[in-house]
């Protein structure tokens, strides 16, 4: 009893220290850019079988999960299976099996990311601790602090180590960690941004508000630079959910004119800096409001003061009206958005016209990968729509589809800028109906369970993900720390646990009745540093063995 005890501690440390080099290291791995994808996956691949096999070991030797982790009959892990199944169908039947494999010729990993990403779910899921949320969102927020930096000084082509030499795509900001470009970038700021805010929102105390606001502070950095669409979608998103909880309160309103006045200062700034200084990239959508970067500034000051001196300490709920509101936005986009596109006289309603109406320029072409995505895999024969054409085979599948009517602007599509069409054409009708179903199963025990610790940030985290997905590409980047995220969902949907101590026996045929003293816990460095110093080495190794293991990839 004892040594299992022992051996499920250790296992759950190194799932910490697994998180950690996942969510936190690896959006800082050095390596250069490029387009396909199968270059920067296999560092994250090498890094997943090997603690993969580390926790096979364990378990070899005693380590069992937490009894009521798995069930046979939890629809999360046949929606797993379902998704892991139509990933092996659509590659077999792919028109080229070895590329959709290792995903050549493409910015999605292939079906080996499928893989490795669904081993490290079932292994986060089985021995991930339940009280890890508070260090690992601080140490997201670090991570996202340090990208949202390189990102801005490559915005005024700062380039510390020189990686513009052989970069695909030069006009973009870029930075030299495994993001890279701009849309890999808003797929990290996307899911780590909400856990950053949140952490802020409910934050308690002046020790606490502080260390959790100045990663909040970048993130409100990171919203005003970072060059896309998908990402204010995404936080939008997340803003929606949150405002219909039943926790969004006058102090959760506060806590976000707080994060508002950062955004509004932030923008306001690289307002002034793009009109005096040269910098490089597009200007996102969310840095138009720089224009106003003072007065929203004032707006958001004067809302927390209203809030903090003039309710002097009372918490009044809001969420009946955040649903309404919620609603109302919802509604009239959707409405909005219907005139625009289907009724021919619908007058002009100025800039957003470049949101609403869906043509080809959309959305820097978005528009066009969508339509040629599309009509893809109508063309294609019954077959082929309900399995794919293969993971990654998306550009090949179109270049054949658009013959001697391709023209250049197609031929730059590697992907169709929407996760769910690429899902589509890839892996067909199956693939498409598996990964939903993964993401609903999951999304509605979230919900089942919101009210307990870490459930929240972690779902406004993958619904922001998946709004952001709706304009964006699923990437070798981004995918593997989308998984571990819904592993460690299902972590925190489950009731408190408590480590069973083992019972001692009785002296002289009487039990004492005496409380057991619990030690006492260890300060915040000593618990997150060993992890932090482990996931940093074990993405240090698993980078440099990944070139020998995947020598043939490149």
């Amino acid at each position: 009893m004892q040594q299992t005890i022992q051996l499920r501690q250790l296992a759950a440390r190194s799932a910490t220290a697994f998180l950690l080099a996942v969510l936190c290291v690896y959006p800082l791995y050095i390596d250069k850019f490029s387009n396909l994808g199968v270059v920067k996956f296999t560092g994250v691949c090498t890094l997943s079988w090997a603690f993969c096999l580390w926790i096979g070991a364990l378990a070899l030797v005693g380590a069992t999960p937490r009894p009521g982790r798995f069930s046979r009959k939890d629809p999360t892990l046949w929606a797993l299976g379902a998704f892991v199944l139509t990933g092996f169908i659509s590659t077999v039947a792919s028109l080229s099996p070895v590329s959709s494999f290792w995903g050549l010729g493409g910015y999605y990993g292939g079906f080996m990311m499928v893989l490795f990403t669904a081993a490290g779910y079932l292994t986060v899921r089985a021995f991930a601790p339940q009280d890890l949320l508070n260090g690992l969102t601080f140490c997201v927020g670090i991570t996202t602090a340090i990208v949202t930096v390189l990102y801005v000084l490559n915005i005024f082509n700062i380039d510390l180590i020189g990686t513009y030499a052989d970069t695909a795509v030069i006009e973009r900001a870029q930075f030299f960690s495994t993001l890279g470009q701009k849309n890999f970038n808003s797929g990290f700021m996307a899911f780590a941004l909400p856990l950053v805010f949140y952490a802020f929102l409910v934050a308690r105390g002046v020790r606490h508000t502080i260390f959790y606001g100045i990663p909040a502070f970048f993130g409100g950095l990171a919203l005003a630079v970072v060059d896309a669409e998908g990402l204010a979608l995404g936080i939008g998103a997340a803003v929606l959910v949150l405002m219909c909880q039943k926790m969004f309160t006058t102090r959760t309103l506060r806590r976000i004119a707080v994060i508002g006045a950062f955004f509004f200062f932030h923008a306001g700034w690289m307002q002034y800096m793009r009109t005096h200084f040269y910098t490089q990239g597009g200007k996102p959508m969310l840095a138009a409001l720089g224009h106003f970067g003072l007065d929203g500034f004032l707006i958001c000051t004067a809302l927390w003061a209203l809030l903090r001196f003039g309710l002097r300490g009372r918490e009044i709920p809001l969420w009946r009206a955040g649903r309404v509101v919620a609603a109302v936005v919802v509604g009239a986009g959707a409405l909005l958005y219907a005139l625009a596109n289907f009724w021919p006289g619908f007058p002009s309603l100025g800039r957003l016209d470049d949101i609403l109406i869906i043509n080809d320029d959309w959305g820097t072409y978005r528009g066009t990968a969508w339509r040629i995505t599309w009509s893809t895999w109508l063309d294609q024969p019954l077959w082929r729509k309900i399995v794919g054409v293969g993971t990654g085979m998306m550009h090949t599948a179109m270049m054949a589809w658009a013959g001697s009517d391709v023209t250049e602007r197609m031929k730059t599509f590697y992907a169709a800028h929407n996760e769910y069409l690429e899902q589509l054409l890839t892996t067909g009708l199956l693939g498409l109906a598996a990964w939903v179903w993964f993401v609903v199963a999951h999304l509605r025990r979230a919900a089942k369970n919101w009210l307990r610790p870490g459930v929240a940030p972690v779902t406004l985290a993958l619904v922001s993900y998946l709004a952001h997905a709706v304009v964006s590409i699923r990437v070798s980047m981004i995918f593997p720390e989308i998984m571990l995220l819904f592993g460690l969902l299902m972590v925190f949907c489950r009731a408190p646990e408590e480590e069973a101590l083992p019972a001692e026996k009785p002296r002289h045929g009487k039990a004492k009745k005496a409380k057991a003293e619990l030690p006492a816990k260890p300060g915040l460095v000593r618990t997150w540093a060993p992890p932090a110093v482990a996931a940093i080495v074990m993405m240090a190794v698993c980078g440099a063995a990944s070139r020998v293991i995947f020598g043939f990839l490149f």
